[in-house]
């Protein structure tokens, strides 16, 4: 089964809707089966909801033969890579190779891969095929909540991600849900710990999905959102533990000087962060309602709403 995501299916011509904003990805699913019991997620298999959901996105189903050519009729210059989200099966994975396969000389685009990986021979393999980006989900930052919410060791994890982060520099990322009931503190311990390794990591806001055990959990507060979003900003740009000032775990102060006072004013810290080319259009909300992570550029209104939400004073 391959699916894309709704915002593809618009910006390759395969439905006839509109998009506000385009994805610069494209992203594919592929598999009908998860064997991932993750509490949060509507692939899950102790989850209830619609497979052709993944967080709040609806995926439609194609073929392949109509993927390739709806990419070779493509007339748009927004999207610049591929993403594979493989479910966790062996016949998904093996459908992921044949797709790369059929796809990969006739397409010149580079291909991104979220599946979940735990042997460096599987590494390898889907490096070997043509994959130039291999993404491991982490998503809940510390020992307790990853054990159980994703229900595997989380110290395991953690090395396997470094290890291939660190035989494969570049290539390897993973992503940190926030609010899943960590702290700002554990956020800040397993971000720097990744960067220090190497690991390209992506922030997503905990959405809510009908039907999974986490269905009745809000989402982050936004001023919550909106701090940690500014703090991994700074950690990528070299800013070290002393410039934020932790209360009972969460952030309660952050020193800002006259460049990171630039950079909010200019909205970059509340953009999406993550793979090159990978916007993530509406992935966390919808049009219209509270935006966690800027797709593109912030106009001067969002701006100033950011400034509003991370509610930091001068």
């Amino acid at each position: 089964m391959i699916r894309l995501s709704l915002g593809t299916a618009i910006e390759l011509g395969l439905l006839n809707k509109k998009s506000d904003i385009p994805p610069t990805t494209a992203y594919i699913m592929i598999g009908n089966k998860c064997s991932n019991k993750c509490a949060f997620c509507s692939q899950s298999t102790e989850s209830s909801t619609r497979k052709d959901k993944l967080s709040r996105v609806i995926w439609p189903e194609y073929s392949k033969e109509e993927i390739l050519s709806a990419f070779e009729n493509y007339k748009g210059n927004n999207i610049k890579r591929m993403c594979i989200q493989s479910m966790a099966s062996e016949d998904a994975h093996e459908t992921v190779a044949e797709f790369i396969e059929y796809m990969k000389d006739k397409i010149n685009m580079p291909i991104s891969l979220s599946a979940k990986l735990e042997k460096k021979e599987d590494i390898e393999k889907f490096f070997s095929y043509g994959v130039d980006k291999i993404g491991i989900a982490i998503d809940a930052a510390n020992k307790a909540l990853y054990e159980t919410i994703k229900g595997n060791n989380y110290e395991e994890k953690l090395e396997f991600v470094t290890n291939m982060a660190k035989e494969y520099e570049g290539k390897i990322s993973t992503h940190i849900i926030v609010g899943l009931g960590e702290t700002h503190k554990d956020i800040y311990d397993l971000y720097t710990y990744l960067k220090l390794n190497n690991v390209t990591i992506s922030l997503f806001a905990f959405t809510p999905v009908k039907g999974t055990k986490m269905e009745k959990i809000n989402q982050p507060h936004i001023e919550s959102y909106r701090r940690v979003q500014l703090m991994t900003y700074m950690i990528n740009n070299g800013y070290e533990k002393e410039s934020f000032t932790f209360k009972n775990g969460y952030i309660d102060d952050i020193k800002i000087d006259d460049k990171i006072k630039k950079d909010i004013e200019n909205g970059y810290p509340f953009e999406i962060r993550g793979c090159k080319n990978c916007n993530r259009p509406y992935y966390n909300e919808r049009p219209g309602s509270t935006i966690y992570n800027y797709s593109r550029a912030l106009n001067e209104d969002e701006k100033l709403l950011a400034i509003k939400e991370i509610n930091l004073g001068g």
